[in-house]
């Protein structure tokens, strides 16, 4: 018989202290998770019609006009690419599948998204349709590491909407975003606490938020050509005379120095679509009929965001590729489609030359604010719910309120 050996109690505290301490220094001092849905657009049409998986994908409208919304990877292969003309992505890619944008199916998925990520985060804030930031420093507990949180994440987007995402952890919202971008498509990054600055060093300056296409050219013309460039002294007195004041900032960004905090109340300030024709028209009821249709759109975009307009503009460009604009306030902010046309349709009526031909028609809803509780009288305000029930099941071109009551 073998005897037991006795435990040692202080040899039991001295490595629960050193877990514990080991759990403390890995504890990041902060913690941001970026996510961007990749190709979220050409992916969608994907989720919509799951032939295309895989395939040579663009999302746009045709030629001779169309522009190139988005492209998916595969297509990207070629060239295609967003903002190219439908024409020429066609002659790069001769066997392209073009899909009609689907405004309505790209808000139904990134409602979805929202549920779950105001799930899984505390503090939450979408930049855009298919963008977030996550202040995750207080879930570092629940979590074992950056990576298994960022897996759950990607997980949880895929179930709620069949979406691929590319998810990045790092201290700070600028080294998150860059990772991610390098780290396309359906990837997950995790720049540790301490190495932001080798991280970001040999990208190229474009890279880095906040330097532009025009900058790029310019630095580059300088040899400037990489972001750890910017923190070279032999380049300090150029870069004093192309920044200025702003240029420590600029050197703190490329050494990853980033404190910038997730806003989960940022009010968007506004809403838009616009649409370039095949061909030019100048049938002011069809471009009329144009903007009545984004009018839909986005008064249906702001109800269930639970915003209000306070204003308007429509902008136009002629065959000549002269743009104009009209902006105007409404009396007071508004949700609803028949009291906000009964101001825009004048406006457009001001701004349409009779006989010009027209390539281009916009609309955006500026000064939004949060609505209020009693727009409608109880009639009109079933009216409306049972209508945008409709639409968040079918889409937007099912009906609109051109029939409702506006008294």
């Amino acid at each position: 018989m073998h005897a037991s050996c006795p435990v040692s109690t202080s040899a039991t505290l001295v490595h629960v202290r050193d877990h514990i301490v080991g759990v403390l220094m890995a504890r990041w001092p902060r913690q941001i998770l970026f996510g961007d849905v990749d190709a979220m657009y050409a992916s969608a049409a994907t989720v919509a019609d799951p032939s295309l998986a895989g395939k040579l994908v663009a999302v746009g409208s045709p030629p001779p006009r169309g522009i190139v919304t988005a492209a998916s990877y595969p297509a990207r292969r070629f060239g295609v690419k967003a903002a190219m003309p439908t024409g020429h992505a066609l002659r790069l890619c001769p066997n392209l599948i073009l899909v009609s944008p689907d405004f309505g199916l790209y808000r139904r998925l990134h409602d979805h998204m929202r549920q779950v990520t105001d799930e899984l985060f505390p503090a939450s804030a979408w930049s855009s349709i298919d963008e977030f930031y996550a202040d995750v420093t207080d879930l570092q507990s629940l979590h074992p590491t950056p990576t298994a949180l960022g897996q759950k994440v990607k997980n949880a987007i895929f179930e709620a909407t069949g979406l691929r995402c590319t998810i990045a952890i790092a201290t700070g919202k600028i080294v998150a975003k860059v990772a991610a971008d390098f780290h396309k498509p359906d990837g997950l990054a995790v720049i540790e606490p301490g190495t932001e600055a080798a991280f970001l060093a040999p990208k190229p300056v474009q890279a880095l938020p906040g330097i532009g296409p025009k900058s790029a050219t310019a630095l580059q013309q300088v040899g400037i050509h990489v972001i750890e460039d910017l923190l070279d002294l032999r380049f300090e007195a150029t870069l004093k005379r192309f920044w200025g004041s702003r240029l420590s900032a600029m050197q703190a960004r490329a050494q990853g120095i980033d404190f910038e905090p997730v806003l989960t109340g940022r009010m968007q300030k506004s809403m838009g679509h616009e649409t370039t024709f095949n061909v030019d028209t100048a049938d002011y009821c069809f471009v009329q009929e144009t903007l009545r249709g984004f009018l839909s759109d986005l008064a249906h975009e702001m109800r269930l965001d639970g915003l209000e307009a306070g204003g308007f503009t429509i902008k136009v460009k002629d065959c000549r590729f002269r743009v104009t604009t009209r902006c105007r306030r409404f009396p007071k902010p508004t949700n609803y489609d028949p009291e906000m046309w009964l101001h825009i349709q004048p406006a457009l009526e001001s701004l349409v030359i009779p006989g010009t031909a027209y390539r281009l028609v916009g609309l955006s809803l500026a000064h939004l604010v949060p609505a209020s509780l009693s727009l409608f009288d109880d009639r009109t305000s079933k009216a409306v719910a049972a209508m945008d029930r409709i639409i968040q099941k079918h889409g937007t071109g099912v009906m609109r309120l051109g029939g409702t009551p506006e008294k």
